[in-house]
């Protein structure tokens, strides 16, 4: 009987130990697999060259990406405002340090990707983002 309890317990600990968990879990938001590769060379990402600088790279994730070099490295966050589903107006701009939806005003920072003004539960979904050389690989 003890040793049963045993191989339970061993068993369900294994089990919960390969459970997938997700950091970000939003429902307004789906995960999209996505790998994208800028070079900051080029002239649309200069101003990722210089802190507090930030750019919306369109056509991947799920409105875009918006870069922001924070002066220490970068962050990357989906362009949708995580407070509702993607509409026409839910692709946010980015305005120096933070980032606006049209749809309700809600305000992110860029630095830490919170709510900063407005209503909502949610904080920006941040992306993986990787600086080889010259070259920033941005993924999720």
């Amino acid at each position: 009987m003890r040793k049963n309890i045993l191989f339970f317990l061993l068993g369900l600990m294994l089990f919960s130990a390969c459970k997938k968990r997700s950091k970000y879990n939003n429902p307004y938001l789906e995960n999209v697999s996505f790998s994208i590769e800028i070079n900051l060379d080029l002239p649309e990402y200069t101003p990722l060259k210089y802190a507090n600088n930030s750019v919306l790279v369109h056509n991947t994730g799920i409105k875009g990406v918006i870069v922001f070099n924070t002066g220490n490295g970068y962050n990357a966050f989906e362009a949708s405002d995580p407070n509702h589903y993607p509409s026409v107006c839910s692709t946010m701009q980015p305005n120096q340090f933070t980032c606006k939806c049209n749809c309700e005003d809600n305000t992110y920072s860029l630095h830490t990707g919170q709510l900063s003004s407005g209503n909502g539960d949610y904080g920006l979904k941040p992306y993986h983002i990787v600086q080889s050389g010259n070259k920033l690989i941005i993924s999720n």
